[in-house]
């Protein structure tokens, strides 16, 4: 496999585990605030990148996968069938798409990163000059509200006149709200949301949720400062309302407030704050599932099966030999000493494939197809997986056929005169039956297939109605009246 396919391997994984990493948490930030607090629902969103290292993680091995039935329906599999069904550009097909697909993408990486560093410098550029007071905080003229920048060395940046604008006790709230921001590692995790935002850049779910992700990290910031001031809510509320601005976006950092949230953050002031107990349960059972929802998103993909090993070449046919007198015989083997007469390997089972079932519903409905399949062969001949590479139609014959291959006995590959465990890539048609031809109107037969080519055991048989499948055909069917039908 080369190195752009598993580019995009990784690429189509990952953003069906971020998908649903970023489904079910918002599903439950809501309810895991109601239950654990702010603190738990914010913690969820860790879930995401969680998700995206199972994707990135070597796949699981070879028989080892949760659902091994669901490999037919794995997207991640559309990119092998496409590759295979591109043209080879060595043999002057066309465009070799796996690398044009990877350059695409890291062109659009690209351009989304470059996007954020222009908003980061010009949020920057418009806070002008910063000082540095007595407190350690960044102060200055052109300092519109209070926040925290930057995601190495975050600092907190106030105005000039931070102190003249709010009274003393809104001045203590505020700067402990942008205190907790820094010991929480808010602007770190921003920073973490951005290159997320910019290697998935194709994934629209990743760009809409980041307005809630940002919403829980200031309910859980505004939730651990009204745990250090439980009798301060009415204060708070008032400094959230002196403080609202309609500030720019700041991709690395925190900014104190968005009018878009302001309504829900006073809403939660009014709701209890669940105990330490509570909460601590509630991370316990996050972790639980984090880890669980990580390891099923590694589990359910498809073992990665390597290539089928080409056809060796035909061997050239040498020269016959001119003839050489006859050796003499060698000597007779001494005989090996008692107790350790050698044991020759048993032989591989011969080959035997019996056919699948065929579908009865597919049956009925006279459907047809074709099932690709990659087997992994031990030395014995037995199957020791299977992988679903193609299906048409999909979903249609896989499970009849994966069933049928587990118990295939096959001849496994040699090297250097010894079976070895190989890879091998089998197709399995099916052809709809052909249908029995229908007995005529008021008549009640039982149809007897016969072949006119094949030597019959039967000399003589009376039939009431003949029919042909073609007419060049060898098969006829003898139609023969039953008891129950009146007869002429």
């Amino acid at each position: 496999m080369g190195s752009a396919e598993a580019l995009l391997r990784w690429l189509v994984d990952g953003s069906l585990a971020a998908s649903a990493a970023l489904l079910l948490v918002l599903a439950l930030r809501r309810p895991l605030r109601r239950a654990f607090g702010a603190q738990v629902a914010y913690a969820a969103w860790a879930l995401v990148p969680l998700a995206l290292l199972a994707a990135a993680l070597p796949r699981p091995e070879a028989g080892r996968m949760l659902a091994p039935e669901l490999v037919a329906l794995h997207p991640g599999l559309l990119v092998t069938a496409a590759a295979e069904s591109l043209p080879d550009p060595a043999a002057g097909g066309g465009i070799d798409w796996m690398p044009a697909l990877a350059g695409l993408w890291l062109l659009g990486a690209v351009f989304a990163a470059l996007g954020f560093v222009r908003q980061q410098r010009r949020y920057l550029a418009r806070m002008g000059r910063l000082e540095r007071d007595a407190g350690g905080h960044w102060r200055g003229d052109r300092v519109e509200g209070p926040a925290v920048v930057g995601a190495l060395r975050p600092r907190i940046v106030l105005p000039a006149d931070f102190e003249a604008r709010h009274a003393p006790e809104e001045v203590a709230l505020i700067v402990a709200h942008e205190r907790a921001h820094l010991a929480r590692g808010d602007t770190r995790a921003n920073l973490l949301a951005v290159a997320l935002r910019c290697l998935q850049w194709f994934n629209p779910l990743l760009h809409l949720a980041e307005r809630r992700f940002r919403l829980d990290q200031e309910l859980a910031c505004d939730a651990a400062v009204l745990a250090r001031h439980p009798h301060a809510r009415r204060r708070y509320a008032d400094a959230m309302l002196n403080v609202q601005l309609a500030v720019p976006g700041l991709p690395v950092g925190c900014h104190w407030q968005s009018s878009q949230s302001l309504k829900e953050r006073i809403l939660m002031l009014k709701q209890p704050q669940p105990g330490a107990g509570r909460r601590r349960a509630g991370l316990a059972a996050l972790g639980l599932a984090l880890s669980a929802c990580s390891y099923a998103a590694w589990a359910v993909r498809p073992a990665a099966a390597p290539d089928a090993p080409p056809a060796p070449p035909a061997p050239a046919v040498p020269a016959a030999p001119e003839a050489q007198p006859a050796p003499a015989a060698p000597p007779a083997p001494p005989a090996p000493p008692s107790g350790t007469v050698p044991v020759p390997p048993a032989p591989p089972a011969p080959p035997a494939m019996p056919p699948p079932r065929y579908p009865a519903d597919a049956a009925a409905a006279g459907q047809s197809g074709r099932v690709v399949l990659k087997l992994l062969v031990a030395t014995d001949g037995s199957v020791k997986d299977v992988v679903v590479e193609q299906s048409e139609p999909a979903g249609v014959f896989d499970v009849a056929t994966v069933e049928a291959a587990r118990k295939w006995v096959l001849k496994p590959a040699i090297e250097d005169g010894r079976p070895v465990e190989g890879w091998v890539r089998v197709p399995v048609d099916f052809e709809a039956p052909v249908p029995v031809p229908r007995p005529a109107e008021g008549k009640d037969l039982g149809w007897i297939k016969l072949d006119m080519e094949a030597d019959m055991p039967v000399k003589e048989l009376t039939c009431d109605t003949l029919a042909m499948e073609e007419l060049d055909s060898s098969t006829v069917y003898c139609g023969v009246a039953t008891a129950s039908a009146p007869r002429n």
